[in-house]
């Protein structure tokens, strides 16, 4: 959060993130796979979104632990 922040950026939510690899699927792709921390609900969880047996898959991972392979996405402004 504080590099997204400190770039003038805001966390994408689980919508969001669903809407985005709807219109570019491609974006998601094993070992290159993105947390939504805009949906955060208070607790350690994370929701994200990553590739699982070759599908993609919505669940969650804990705050804090390192993956190589999670980002978190992000956006640079919100059109109405």
């Amino acid at each position: 959060m504080v590099t997204i922040t400190e770039q003038d950026r805001t966390p994408l939510t689980i919508g969001e993130g669903i809407a985005f690899i709807t219109h570019y699927p491609d974006s998601l792709r094993k070992n290159n796979c993105f947390s939504l921390v805009g949906s955060r609900c208070g607790d350690r969880r994370v929701p994200a979104l990553w590739i699982s047996k070759g599908a993609p898959k919505l669940g969650w991972c804990w705050a804090g632990n390192p993956h190589t392979w999670l980002g978190s996405a992000s956006c640079a402004g919100r059109a109405g």
